[in-house]
């Protein structure tokens, strides 16, 4: 049975994506799971419920260390031999956290990005097998990994022509909750923008991940920023950012928008431009359809998917290859996506106020407050 550890689990970021799955595995007692964070065993989005956490607890299925327990901390310190660690606590502790298993376990994944901190990547590099042990872990680009796979043969077969760009959206009419305001402070550049990065990058990639070498030769061309009226974050809630990546000696342009209070409904989707037409895929559906060059509907299809349980259930299968592992990402790629969101956020510094929009702008409502601003 493999020993799994979960860190960060009263977090939401665990609340979403890593608990229902890893508890229905410990309670048929598939995986020895561990769950570790501070103070009780709850978590901010109740799943599960406090009162479900303790039965699993006394009934041995799950493991709870409370970090604010001297005995619990004691028993951290020592623990060994764990299979798989999963990080998914505040991004500036990634890292540090990380290095404290280097050497006890097999496999650790760290949810995006790699670190707040790009010096706190140092901890880790000196470890002579880093690459070996340690994978970042995107969830949507564990969303569009079968997209991905089925891109790439659409492209071989020339279906919508040569490559030329590619568009990234996500952004939500709601304002951002106040559980989260702590954790997206510093804006949406950190914890939202690898989302369009990564799928950008997978795309063209021969893997089904970003690829380090074209992550390496990514070029950033504009970066703007705004803020809705009344948000509480220091950072800002909109950024688009225009870049591009290279592809068989020619640059396709990308653009990714992300922000929260923007329109009146859900955008979370992807567009793949060719010569000959484009594939749009709308991840929270799990839909695509592909277009000929005169709009045209050429194909169009869901694709049914848990990309929880397949990331999960593959991250703790060691027969499978990081290409077989939805949304894992080499450490070489997440370093560099590290290094770019660097970048970002230093052209992302706004010369005095940030623009303001107010809360159900659309994108070009907000675009044109922002250039007026710049003008000014």
């Amino acid at each position: 049975m493999k020993k799994v550890a979960l860190l960060g689990f009263k977090g939401d970021g665990c609340g979403k994506h890593y608990n229902r799955v890893l508890l229905e595995l410990a309670e048929k007692r598939k995986i020895d799971l561990t769950c570790i964070d501070y103070g009780m065993p709850e978590n901010v989005l109740g799943k599960p419920s406090l009162r479900e956490m303790a039965k699993l607890i006394k009934d041995r299925k799950v493991r709870y260390l409370d970090l604010n327990n001297p005995a619990d901390l004691e028993s951290y310190k020592n623990l060994s031999e764990i299979d798989v660690v999963f990080i998914v606590t505040p991004d500036i502790t990634h890292c540090q956290v990380a290095k404290e298993f280097l050497g006890k376990t097999k496999r650790i994944f760290i949810e995006k990005p790699l670190d707040a901190i790009l010096r706190n990547v140092r901890i880790l590099e000196d470890f002579p097998k880093v690459g070996k042990v340690v994978f970042g872990y995107d969830h949507y680009l564990a969303k569009s990994y079968p997209f991905q796979l089925k891109t790439d043969d659409w492209l071989k077969e020339g279906i919508i022509g040569d490559l030329r760009e590619i568009e990234f959206r996500l952004l939500e009419p709601k304002i951002i909750s106040p559980h989260r305001i702590k954790a997206l402070d510093r804006g949406m550049i950190y914890d939202f923008f690898p989302h369009g990065l990564s799928v950008a990058v997978a795309t063209p990639s021969p893997f089904a991940y970003p690829d380090p070498v074209i992550l390496k030769k990514v070029r950033l061309l504009k970066v703007l920023v705004a803020k809705y009226f009344g948000c509480k974050m220091s950072g800002t809630s909109f950024v688009k950012i225009d870049f591009e990546i290279p592809e068989q000696g020619r640059s396709i342009y990308c653009q990714s928008w992300i922000g929260k209070g923007v329109g009146k409904d859900f955008e979370k989707n992807f567009r793949i431009i060719g010569t000959k037409g484009e594939i749009f895929v709308d991840i929270k559906n799990y839909h695509y359809t592909i277009l000929d060059e005169k709009g045209k509907k050429i194909k169009e299809d869901k694709l049914l998917y848990d990309y929880e349980k397949s990331f999960l259930l593959s991250a703790i299968d060691f027969k499978k290859t990081l290409s077989q592992i939805p949304g894992a990402l080499p450490f070489e790629a997440a370093k560099e996506t590290l290094y770019i969101l660097d970048e970002v956020r230093w052209r992302s510094e706004p010369r005095g106020k940030s623009p303001i929009y107010k809360v159900g702008s659309s994108v070009s409502e907000i675009e044109k407050i922002i250039k007026t601003k710049l003008n000014n």
